[in-house]
């Protein structure tokens, strides 16, 4: 893995707002955490786009965004192409995109943004860097303690292959009203008011799931 697709997956774990833990970086990238361990104290140490501290984990920098921005768009515009107009899952299309990412030239990315109108939002959910104003807010996720008697809006999904094989088999979708139900070691219970059922979720798929809190209310 070349060091820019090192820093596109810290990106993508949300190393643009906050630490990221060796543990999860490694699960990401199906690596040993020494391994990750060595790589972010190598991009730290030796370029000014990472920075590490101890126990903490990851966290890009100012510079380290601005140079990963424009490969997030391009893979992200990319998805908007392959799920609108030509009928992609979420999970094939952030396959394809992530194997066209920086194979396609800039003339090309900027007459599909164009073609597409600018779109300020992935498939997933997720902001596209360039055509919208960057989130700077941690966003808290359907494992983060939620209140039971509070509302939901689901507002974006990790960019995960695995998670969007789960979704396909759980019917959870961007703008769906959820809320919590019950917490198990590894799992949750939510109510889905789109589609009127209980749902158990992975606790995987919970913390990967970003929500927004809505208006109060109970559930009967």
């Amino acid at each position: 893995m070349s060091d820019l697709d090192f820093l596109k997956l810290i990106y993508e774990l949300g190393g643009s707002l906050h630490n990221v833990s060796n543990g999860d970086i490694a699960k990401k990238a199906h690596l040993s955490n020494a391994s990750v361990t060595e790589r972010t104290k190598s991009i730290s140490k030796n370029t000014d786009l990472l920075s590490y501290t101890k126990y903490y984990g990851s966290k890009l920098t100012n510079k380290g965004i601005m140079i990963i921005n424009p490969y997030i768009q391009q893979q992200r515009l990319i998805e908007v192409w392959l799920v609108n107009d030509l009928d992609f899952s979420l999970k094939s299309a952030h396959k394809e995109s992530d194997i066209l990412t920086n194979k396609i030239n800039k003339q090309f990315i900027d007459r599909l943004n164009d073609r597409l109108n600018y779109p300020k939002f992935c498939p997933h959910g997720n902001i596209i860097p360039n055509n919208a104003k960057m989130i700077t807010d941690n966003q808290i996720t359907l494992a983060d303690n939620l209140v039971s008697n509070q509302k939901y809006t689901v507002k974006s999904f990790a960019e995960d292959s695995y998670i969007f094989s789960i979704l396909e088999t759980i019917d959870v979708k961007l703008q769906d009203t959820v809320q919590l139900l019950s917490v198990a070691e590894d799992s949750i219970i939510i109510f889905n008011l789109r589609t009127g059922t209980k749902q158990l979720l992975p606790k995987t798929l919970a913390e990967s799931i970003r929500v927004e809190k809505k208006s109060s209310a109970v559930v009967d």
